[in-house]
């Protein structure tokens, strides 16, 4: 262990010695930059396992920016690093720095480079051109910013920054950069003006979050298996049409566009880590790893080294959904990173991005050791403005926040509320679990924080347990499968919530079975009903599926879902290969009854107000749901012209229902649709629903 001197706080030192230098022993001490010397005080003494710590006090002020040593009255030298400092309230105070010109800001006459890092002793622009290296020195402004204008065109000019921080020279990314070459080795100045324009913004037209129907998609996992040649998962191969099955069935975009969703969640589009961007076939990974929040993904092009081309792909592909009717929701993690040791804020500011607890030890809250300390102010502030980054420059419509539990309230509420400036139809949620092993103050966004925001909505995670069974008890059966019906069940139809804080509205729950997440629900079947055939194992399914379809709330899909994708039994597949994640289209053809049943329930819950009732007053009011001993669920909604009678059945015991107006029959899992009835018997597991269209 060497000498270590640490600014914990603006009058507080922690001076370290090892025990074989410790005598002669310190007695007095001060520390000196260029400008002043400042005499210190000592408050306390401790001796520690390998050192000696004083414990220093200080009048005066030290500027973050300048080298300073501390020395001792035996001329002891060490040099000052920032240490606690940096997570104090009033550090962020003093370096909040509320500027939209972070990052680069370019014209054909010149670029202006802005970095964030009030405790660098020096900061270079990294130029890099034909081989060569050319260092520019920043200079300091105020609030923490270092700042350089290079005079020229740099229109497709790698860079990187380089910042002396506490006794190291570091080399790292723009953590603003929106341009990379392959696996982030360098970031491009780039002319946004010379990107072809967003012909098909979408008007953010859903009006209301219970109108919308997600489908989850992976950009790779959608297009690897087809046909498509070199591009398979690709941004490019994402839009590819007239694609067909060995059946001549539409494949791909084509399938997606006729099937009548309204939203595609996109599993991470960022740039992550895991898989080179230069042999980008050879590894698999999800992408819940951050690297570069504002760059897109380069494994999702053929051109990884072209400072434009990722960017004008995935403008393409955004731009091809809206298009075609339909909105992009963007996946993000805010939540961690993927890699402390290369994350542009752990280089540029030790010890202010990651939370830690009392020891100082990073957290592990989101199981990464990578805890983002949303609460302090420029680590939300680089998260706000990538949200908005993603909506200005790219069309997004919606976000869905990974492990949103672990960002505090604050966070989440500025976001929704500059979204809300630009469409209040811009869908934000996320999951809401509330996270062990934090040790932030700040309130989170979880479920159980009733502060949450009503227009902020979560994964509904008792919805997918109590139809599908538990998630990590493969043979535990939910509702669906045969399990008893239960009060939570009936009031999870109905969109409330009694037991999850945050939720109070029907908007808010966001109403799944499954996503990439874990195993599809086809594969906890496998387990869950061995004993049972295949064919009342898809009957199991499609009641589930047509649950979370007719339910209170927002639902959700995951791709393939509707054709009972498999994983081929296994659970957390974010690493295995595309055998396993891929969408395989030939399972399509082999259930094209299902999916038009399923794009019939999707036009049921379009046509029918009742089914996206948006106040917790309107559910109260206008639904009801009971339970037969059987387990046969009867779930009805009214209003001045429309009464409607939802079965859910997860049973084969025969029962008769009689009305006393004569209902039709508009769904039937079995296909059976009658006018005018008022007796029905069923006697098998299913969905049913009937309609009464009320005289004036």
């Amino acid at each position: 262990m060497s000498r270590k001197a640490f600014l914990e706080g603006f009058h507080e030192i922690s001076y370290l010695v090892p025990k074989e230098e410790a005598y002669p022993e310190a007695t007095k001490f001060k520390v000196v930059s260029e400008k002043e010397s400042l005499r210190l005080s000592l408050i306390s003494k401790k001796t520690l396992d390998d050192a000696i710590k004083y414990t220093l006090h200080f009048k005066g002020f030290i500027f973050l920016n300048e080298y300073y040593q501390l020395i001792d009255n035996q001329d002891r030298k060490t040099e000052l690093y920032s240490g606690e400092i940096v997570r104090t309230e009033l550090f962020d105070e003093l370096y909040y720095y509320d500027g939209d010109d972070l990052g680069f800001s370019y014209t054909k006459e010149a670029t202006t480079f802005k970095l964030w890092t009030p405790v660098a002793k020096e900061v270079n622009c990294l130029l890099f051109k034909d081989g060569e290296t050319i260092k520019h020195p920043m200079h300091y402004t105020n609030q923490g910013v270092w700042e350089l204008t290079v005079e020229g065109d740099l229109d497709q000019q790698a860079y990187l920054f380089e910042a002396y921080v506490n006794g190291e020279k570091k080399r790292f990314n723009d953590p603003y950069a929106i341009s990379s070459s392959a696996n982030g080795q360098y970031n491009y100045v780039i002319d946004k003006d010379k990107l072809p324009p967003l012909k098909n913004r979408r008007p953010f037209d859903t009006h209301h979050p219970t109108n919308a129907i997600i489908y989850e998609v992976s950009i790779r996992d959608f297009s690897v298996a087809l046909d498509v040649g070199a591009e398979k998962g690709t941004y490019k191969a994402f839009t590819k049409t007239d694609l067909k099955s060995k059946k001549g069935e539409p494949v791909g975009f084509d399938y997606l566009k006729g099937l009548g969703v309204t939203h595609l969640q996109i599993l991470p589009m960022y740039d992550f880590e895991g898989v080179d961007e230069r042999d980008r076939l050879s590894a698999y990974n999800w992408g819940y790893n951050p690297s570069q929040y504002n760059v897109p993904e380069g494994s999702f092009t053929l051109h990884p080294d072209d400072p434009y081309q990722r960017i004008i792909e995935l403008r393409e592909m955004i731009d091809t959904v809206h298009q075609n009717d339909m909105n992009v929701i963007m996946d993000v993690v805010y939540n961690h990173v993927y890699n402390t040791a290369t994350f542009p804020f752990g280089l540029m500011i030790p010890g202010y991005a990651y939370r830690v607890d009392h020891n100082g030890v990073l957290t592990n809250a989101s199981g990464c050791d990578s805890d983002l300390a949303t609460e302090h102010k420029m680590v939300r502030k680089m998260i706000i403005d990538s949200v908005l980054h993603w909506v200005e420059f790219y069309g997004v419509d919606g976000f869905r926040f990974d492990l949103m539990g672990l960002i505090d309230t604050t966070t989440m509420h500025i976001i929704r509320q500059k979204l809300e400036k630009i469409s209040p139809h811009i869908l934000l949620y996320g999951e809401g679990w509330q996270m062990g092993g934090s040790t932030t103050k700040a309130s989170l966004c979880h479920m159980q924080n009733a502060n949450v925001l009503f227009n902020i909505g979560f994964f509904n995670d008792k919805v997918r347990e109590t139809i599908k069974g538990e998630t990590f008890k493969l043979k535990v059966k939910g509702y669906a499968m045969g399990d008893k019906a239960t009060p939570t069940l009936k009031h999870l139809i109905r969109g409330l919530n009694p037991n999850q804080k945050a939720m109070k509205y029907p908007s808010q729950t966001i109403n799944y079975i499954e996503c990439h997440d874990n195993h599809t629900f086809y594969d906890k079947t496998a387990t869950a009903m061995s004993e049972h055939n295949e064919k009342t194992r898809l009957k199991v399914q499609k009641l589930a599926t047509s649950m979370v379809l007719l339910m209170q709330g927002v639902p959700f899909i995951h791709a393939g879902q509707e054709f009972y994708r498999t994983k081929q039994n296994h659970g957390n597949s974010y690493k295995s290969s595309d055998a396993i994640n891929q969408i395989d289209w030939q399972r399509k053809d082999q259930h094209l009854g299902d999916i038009e049943d399923f794009k019939t329930l999707l036009k049921i819950r379009k046509q029918e107000k009742l089914l996206r009732l948006k106040t917790p007053y309107d559910v109260e009011e206008k639904t009801h749901a009971r339970h037969k001993e059987s387990g046969t669920i009867i779930y009805e909604m009214a209003d001045k012209k429309t009464h409607l009678i939802i079965f859910f059945k997860n049973n084969t015991k025969e029962e008769t229902f009689t009305f006393d107006d004569a209902f039709d029959i508009i769904y039937q899992s079995e296909h059976q649709t009658k006018t005018q009835v008022k007796q029905i018997t069923l006697n098998d597991i299913s969905t049913t629903i009937l309609k009464l269209k009320k005289s004036r």
